[in-house]
């Protein structure tokens, strides 16, 4: 495997982090207009703040394997 398919590989991952990140946040928006009780939104907030932690993770992975920094504005 080259670095660039490795890094391919990391950013399909990341995608997967991303997607189950938007999925939580629908979750919470469905929970919240039906009285919910606020335990469990916290909960899925903490799942939330997981996957966003794999996903800088899989960031930083990708940007020390290929060399390239992310751009800034």
């Amino acid at each position: 495997m080259t670095i660039n398919e490795i890094c391919a590989e990391i950013a399909k991952n990341n995608k997967g982090e991303q997607d189950a990140i938007e999925g939580y946040y629908r979750l919470i928006s469905e929970l919240e207009s039906n009285s919910v009780p606020y335990e469990f939104i916290k909960q899925i907030e903490e799942i939330i703040s997981d996957e966003m932690n794999h996903s800088e993770k899989l960031s930083n992975w990708a940007t020390r394997l290929s060399n390239i920094q992310p751009a800034k504005d």
